[in-house]
């Protein structure tokens, strides 16, 4: 695969992606254990997913919306954090990726999400034997996640919306629900009127 077809299949994740296996999570604060699951339930999540590819850690976009919380059988070797401005950390998760058939491995993970979590995450970290890999605000603020409005289907998720939809997803943009990836640029507040 040349370098073009890597970029633009890196920029497209098929949603099949999203079945990664998932595992440990703490989140808020508190531990998070496969017997302690809530029931199954709609809420705010995050969905983050990563893994090692070619021997590096690799993260991928992180995106808020309603969904189903996933929680871990059990913690691992890797920790993924959520980090403020300040470096205080606002969640922490850890998991074992699961083998994936291309050679790597891989988590998902849908964890509680904060609403205050929208302004505050300055920067995701995952760490592992293999090193560290961050998403900060300019990486995540430039992610879409692509979902069907009446199915709830993901059908994309871009890493870099900055050209906007792709033809056969644009032409069908009425039916979409499009969700902005995290960590984002900080709300800009409005400008004010001269005078």
């Amino acid at each position: 695969m040349n370098g073009t077809e890597r970029g633009k299949r890196s920029r497209l994740v098929p949603a099949l992606a999203l079945a990664l296996a998932v595992a440990g999570c703490r989140a808020l604060g508190a531990d998070i254990s496969a017997q302690e699951r809530p029931p199954p339930q709609e809420s705010m999540v995050l969905l983050v997913s990563g893994g090692v590819r070619d021997g590096e850690i690799v993260l991928g976009p992180a995106f808020a919306y309603e969904g189903a919380v996933r929680l871990p059988e059990e913690p691992g070797p890797y920790r993924m954090r959520g980090l403020d401005a300040e470096g205080d950390t606002l969640f922490s998760v850890s998991l074992t990726p699961s083998e994936t058939s291309e050679g790597g491995s891989g988590f998902t993970v849908a964890i509680p999400f904060d609403p205050a979590w929208t302004e505050a995450l300055d920067r995701i970290e995952l760490r592992g034997p293999e090193g560290v890999a961050t998403l900060d605000r300019s990486d995540g603020g430039r992610a879409m996640l692509v979902r069907d409005r009446v199915t709830g289907h993901v059908r994309a998720i871009l890493r870099d919306h900055s050209g906007g939809l792709p033809p056969g997803l644009a032409a069908d943009s009425a039916s979409l629900d499009i969700i902005l990836g995290l960590p984002r640029p900080p709300a800009r507040p409005p400008a004010r009127p001269p005078g």
